[in-house]
């Protein structure tokens, strides 16, 4: 061969990798841009690093209370730091379709958690993070040596199309947490169970609404379905409750849903009977008092069994409170409602404003966090970063708190033996980003008293369009070998794929310990103790992984992946869990 030639095929050779190159680096920016939602700056985002966990701040001064103690009858109060007038710019009341300057509740609301689940027919997980201090994130003790994950039963799900009439949602999303039930023997055999269920005396039945708009029951042992679904025809992203003594469950869509027609079907709350599946009520579609135009009910409700009233948040910026005149037939299992008042707390804050994006058609008040809730008072969190404590008797509120961002994650309310009481919550960032998508985003414990912040623990994490990064997941609390922590999950940090669990002291907001993880994790983490005592910790993450760790060091016991994203929170009870995926299954774990 002439050297010419040589030449020739060696350039011709350069020339094809040089264009296989090229187009590797093009199918590369392609899937970037994808990633990025379509945007150069969230490629570039791609690359950069945050300086992820930052040095918490703690501020001893704002445990001062003046002896506060929530279980002794005291009342929350405003310092000057959260008097509401200097976040609020108007708030509002109704009772039914009348409006109130100064409101007073006939038949007052008083809720204590710790009663209400000592004294619970229906045992289990009743709502988002199983009772309304959202603080028991498992049910029951793990068994044996719990040290390995093992997957049980698989049961598939479906799609749902969006209000837009072209995209879907599918399989279970945020906050999705199932929940797992074992009914008062009695009350069993009077649903519609299907007889096998009916007949079993073990019986822990999961309640799953999802977002291919329908409910599910299923025996958490085996998966097999317990009683026929409840085809709802509106998508379900959050979780639902259950009375703590009645065969009633609520559950609010997520999103609005495309007609027969093509005509928007706004999102709403419903109440059914789990005696025969019968819808009773619903409510919060399209409602003419909200501020807010959009309409999406992710918050678990809470029951308020002794006034017969429930409690429900709307991202429309409504707080409700329903009285239910409930009756119910303890020889028959059939239950009743007659729905009377409905009233409305509405406010309008400083922050929805002033945190107004161009690129929405909305403002930021509104609420898709569940509400924690003590006696007569109610505190929680709102997509423009106020936190505020509100009187369920006047709804009005007696402290508001400017946490700067997006407050997604669900407080955590813990009181102490002479009745002090914190709270504990994290926030997504959404607002403060810097030119390379990157800002604070932080965990606070608050005085539940008056809203002073006693400690802040900030992470710098990525956020990009669609998909904000930080603390979407809800605190899991500590008890017995545990009870100096409280656990979260932080996205986003310090790369866009990224992220880390994190156990912190609540004294002081400093982190224990601290794992590194190769995704996201929007899922909370639930945590676990075993007859000895050992606390372990179970994580779900956005890959498909599932963890379980040692709670006191972070140090991992087991792992089993299922391939594709679980941005829902898992119902443990003893040692089975239940998570729903995305990719349209729900799965079943056993913790041996």
């Amino acid at each position: 061969m002439s050297g010419g030639r040589k030449i020739r095929r060696a350039l011709r050779g350069v020339l094809v990798g040089l264009g296989l190159a090229g187009l590797a680096a093009v199918c590369v920016f392609f899937v970037l841009l994808v990633k990025g939602k379509g945007s150069l700056q969230g490629v570039r985002n791609r690359f950069i690093k945050t300086r992820g966990s930052l040095p918490a701040a703690y501020y001893k001064e704002a445990e001062e209370d003046g002896g506060f103690s929530l279980t002794a009858g005291d009342r929350p109060y405003a310092t000057a730091e959260t008097e509401p007038a200097k976040h609020l710019l108007d708030t509002a009341v109704y009772s039914d379709t009348m409006p109130f300057d100064l409101y007073s509740r006939l038949h007052e609301i008083s809720v204590n958690p710790v009663a209400v689940a000592a004294g619970c027919r229906n045992r289990g997980i009743i709502t988002f993070r199983g009772n309304y201090l959202r603080d028991m994130s498992s049910f029951g003790t793990l068994k044996g040596p719990a040290k390995t994950l093992a997957k049980a039963w698989r049961v598939t799900t479906g799609r749902f199309l969006k209000d837009d009439g072209v995209n879907y949602w599918s399989g279970n999303g945020w906050t999705g947490q199932p929940l797992a039930v074992q009914w008062d023997e009695k009350l069993r055999r009077t649903m519609n169970l299907y007889p096998e269920a009916k007949a079993k005396e073990t019986l822990v039945e999961i309640i799953y609404p999802g977002m291919d708009g329908k409910i599910r029951f299923l025996d958490m042992e085996t998966g097999e379905a317990t009683r026929d679904p409840i085809n709802v025809g509106q998508t379900f992203k959050g979780t639902c409750s259950l009375h703590p003594n009645l065969p009633l469950l609520i559950c609010g869509s997520g999103d609005s849903s495309t007609g027969p027609f093509g005509e928007q079907v706004s999102a709403r709350y419903y109440i059914y009977s789990l005696h025969d599946g019968t819808k009773l009520y619903e409510f919060a579609a399209n409602d003419p008092y909200a501020p807010r135009r959009w309409h999406g009910f992710d918050s678990s409700p809470i029951f308020a069994p002794e006034a017969d009233n429930v409690i429900c948040l709307g991202e429309n910026g409504v707080v409700y409170t329903v009285r239910l005149n409930s009756r119910f037939d303890e020889e028959t299992g059939e239950v009743e409602i007659r729905p009377d008042k409905t009233v409305r707390y509405i406010y309008d804050s400083k922050a929805s404003h002033e945190r107004y994006e161009a690129s929405e058609s909305d403002i930021g008040t509104g609420s898709e966090s569940s509400p924690v809730v003590y006696g007569q008072y109610l505190w929680f969190g709102d997509n423009g970063g106020i936190f505020q404590c509100i009187d369920l008797n006047t709804m009005q509120p007696l402290w508001v708190q400017d946490l700067s961002e997006d407050i997604n994650g669900s407080p955590v309310l813990e009181i102490a033996e002479d009745g002090s009481a914190y709270l504990y919550v994290g926030t997504t960032l959404k607002y403060h980003t810097g030119k390379y998508n990157t800002g604070i985003a932080c965990v606070y414990k608050l005085n539940a008293a008056n809203g002073a912040i006693v400690w802040r623990k900030p992470y710098e994490v990525h956020t990009v369009s669609g998909l904000a990064g930080g603390i979407l997941s809800s605190g899991a609390s500590g008890s017995g070998a545990a009870s100096e922590y409280i656990y979260f999950a932080v996205s986003k940090a310090p790369s866009v794929d990224t992220g880390y669990i994190v156990a912190l002291r609540k004294d002081n907001g400093k982190e224990a310990w601290h794992r590194n993880l190769s995704c996201d994790a929007w899922s909370s983490p639930c945590i676990m103790y075993g007859e000895d005592g050992a606390a372990k910790l179970l994580q779900c993450c956005g890959n498909g992984d599932v963890l379980l760790l040692d709670a006191l060091t972070g140090e991992m016991i087991s792992e089993i992946s299922y391939g594709a994203n679980i941005e829902s929170t898992p119902v443990v009870f003893g040692n089975r869990a239940v998570v729903g995926l995305r990719s349209e299954c729900i799965v079943g774990m056993e913790i041996e």
